[in-house]
């Protein structure tokens, strides 16, 4: 395999890199990859929030919390992390279990930026085909929700936004979600964009929920939407409701009102977070999201389904995984790609056992985030 080694800020693994074959001497500029220079951004990364699964929670490391590559990212940039990754996570876990359990929610001030690796458990556990779609949804509204700074966002515990036909407001797990309350009840926003681009909404999807709804723009329909998702979202860890994702668009510069209205019979209707939009904020004033690639895993005695030599079905979900980063960096948001392919290679030196990295191959990661920093 390939050796690119960040050495000074992680002298403590020198003995692990020797035994991975790397000299002493190497040296990496990590602020390229690939052949691409990322520019910094404009305004310092003074935040961390790391999301993902059992690999990002360093699970087998002898010191989680140190070994991990979010920490070893955040000693070497000089910024303090907040770890949110749990076991067995999926990507419809980080909403609901993550993220929103934790009231995150990003500003523009200060510069937060936050990395998502996932996928690994949606693969092994439901394959490629009908849930890669499911697997899209989440990673869709988890990215567009860290990307769009809560300045842009219009929500639905804040004003701005208008109902008709009953409802409430769900405060469980820090939704603060509106719920329709019968036929025909409504759920407006209204918003202000300075540029042209899409807009964005995050209605909440529910495996117990039956209710549907059309959504329009400036009242006009734009489509239609169902609060169960098919293939159910359930998680191996038991999750059953998320937060979703619309994108309307084209969408001109102006002030625009979003409409939810629930079509469905019953008072537990459509659930709606909020929306908001890119707006075409200068470059490195958005906060910054890394996206990661599904990893290699070992073969192992037991075998492992995304191998260096055999990716699929992986290749599925991280070609699903760059067709999200590519929507959202067409749309203005900071969202950046980290192959984590490029530097950890899945070998029996890099890992603890076929799915998990051990201290080596999480520096290996940690050097895949620092690429795109």
């Amino acid at each position: 395999m390939g050796c690119i080694a960040k050495l000074a800020p992680y002298t403590s693994l020198l003995a692990l890199l020797a035994l991975a074959g790397c000299s002493n001497n190497v040296t990496s500029n990590l602020k390229s990859s690939g052949g691409g220079t990322v520019s910094p951004p404009n305004v310092p990364i003074t935040q961390y929030y790391a999301y993902g699964d059992s690999i990002t929670a360093g699970y087998l490391l002898t010191n989680p919390g140190s070994q991990d590559y979010p920490a070893l990212v955040a000693a070497n940039e000089n910024v303090p992390v907040n770890n949110r990754a749990f076991n067995g996570e999926m990507a419809c876990d980080l909403p609901s279990s993550q993220i929103f359990y934790a009231g995150d929610s990003p500003a523009l001030s200060p510069h937060v930026a936050s990395s998502v690796l996932i996928g690994t458990n949606d693969v092994d556990v439901k394959g490629d085909g009908a849930y890669e779609a499911v697997f899209m949804l989440c990673h869709q509204a988890t990215l567009s929700w860290l990307g769009v700074p809560v300045e842009y966002k219009v929500l639905a515990n804040g004003s701005g936004m208008k109902t008709t036909g009953g409802g409430a407001i769900d405060t469980t797990n820090h939704w603060n979600a509106w719920t329709t309350g019968g036929q025909g009840a409504t759920v407006s926003f209204t918003i202000v964009t300075t540029a042209s681009g899409p807009i964005y909404a995050w209605p909440i999807i529910d495996d117990a929920n039956s209710s549907t709804y059309t959504y329009s723009l400036d009242g006009v329909i734009k489509g239609t939407g169902t609060t169960q998702t098919t293939p159910a979202l359930a998680t191996v860890n038991g999750v059953t409701n998320s937060l979703g994702f619309i994108r309307i668009s084209p969408v001109a510069a102006g002030t625009h009102v979003v409409t939810f209205t629930q079509t469905s019979a019953g008072t537990n209707g459509v659930s709606v977070v909020g929306i908001g939009a890119p707006d075409g904020s200068p470059s490195g004033a958005l906060p910054t999201v890394f996206a990661g690639t599904v990893p290699y895993q070992y073969p192992g005695p037991s075998g492992g389904p995304c191998t260096a030599t055999a990716y699929e079905p992986c290749q599925d979900y991280t070609q699903d995984i760059e067709t999200d980063i590519n929507l959202f960096t067409g749309d203005g948001l900071d969202i950046r790609l980290f192959d984590t392919r490029i530097y950890m290679h899945g070998t029996s030196a890099e890992m603890s056992d076929t799915l998990h990295p051990n201290a080596l191959g999480q520096m290996e990661l940690s050097q895949a985030v620092e690429a795109v920093w």
